[in-house]
């Protein structure tokens, strides 16, 4: 006896969404193999009601990282997944911001850094937290220490926390730091601020490799929503994902 999935509990459809769309780590939109094949995107194209009650699970419940990410393509995979799925965004995961300059009195966020803030503030409305990579923050923190000028110390990071909290929506600073860092006395500082601070034991990263797709920046620009399939289109080898993935 056949079932017509829409006519299901919501809650037993939520639980399929949740196990075809959830992914246990942080997703990379940009990472060289294929994560999203982890993942069931053709469930998001059988009809527009189960595209519109998947995705929006997809976009709240999954953490989304930004790590490594140019300003351009945090940008650029906004605008693709629209503004409907990235308000939907509740966890993100960026590179710790970096200073531009340490003097006192003058201390300044690269711009790289602060652009990504910027991109993230104004397209997700409703992210409520931000954790910082392992990596970049045990790189800033490295650079503080040997500063040995708390007062400059205190200025950065002060810096880095009003912009974190410019984004209003925001609830939760998560900064994952290696247990043997440099200086209780900058993350005493960090808690100070509100921050949360994770430890975990230091083991070394390799490098990764990222694509962007076949066009100029690295997505799609047709966004809409196609209402006619081709039988033949392979949608779990699609290479497209997040621009099919949006509204």
């Amino acid at each position: 006896m056949s079932t017509n999935f829409l006519k299901l509990p919501s809650e037993l459809r939520n639980r399929i969404y949740e196990l075809c769309l959830l992914h246990e780590e942080p997703i990379n939109p940009w990472i060289d193999y294929n994560q999203r094949h982890e993942l069931t995107p053709g469930l998001l194209r059988a009809n527009k009601t189960i595209h519109r009650e998947a995705s929006s699970l997809l976009y709240a419940q999954n953490r989304f990282d930004f790590t490594m990410a140019t300003p351009e393509d945090v940008a650029s995979f906004l605008r693709t997944i629209g503004n409907n799925n990235a308000d939907c965004i509740r966890h993100i995961c960026v590179d710790f911001p970096s200073p531009r300059n340490l003097e006192p009195g003058n201390v300044t966020l690269e711009e790289g850094s602060d652009d990504i803030l910027v991109s993230i503030q104004s397209s997700c409305a409703n992210l409520r937290t931000l954790t910082t990579s392992l990596s970049s923050t045990h790189a800033m923190e490295l650079r503080l220490d040997a500063l040995d000028n708390p007062k400059v110390v205190t200025e950065a990071l002060t810096l880095v926390n009003t912009r974190f909290r410019a984004i209003s929506s925001l609830q939760d600073i998560v900064v994952e730091v290696y247990d043997d860092g440099p200086s209780d006395s900058i993350r005493s500082k960090m808690e100070d601020l509100g921050w949360k601070v994770n430890t975990t034991e230091y083991v070394e990263e390799w490098g990764s490799g990222r694509s962007f797709g076949d066009s100029e920046d690295g997505w799609d620009r047709d966004y809409g929503y196609d209402d006619d399939y081709d039988d033949d289109y392979d949608i779990d080898n699609d290479s497209d994902f997040w621009r099919r993935a949006a509204d």
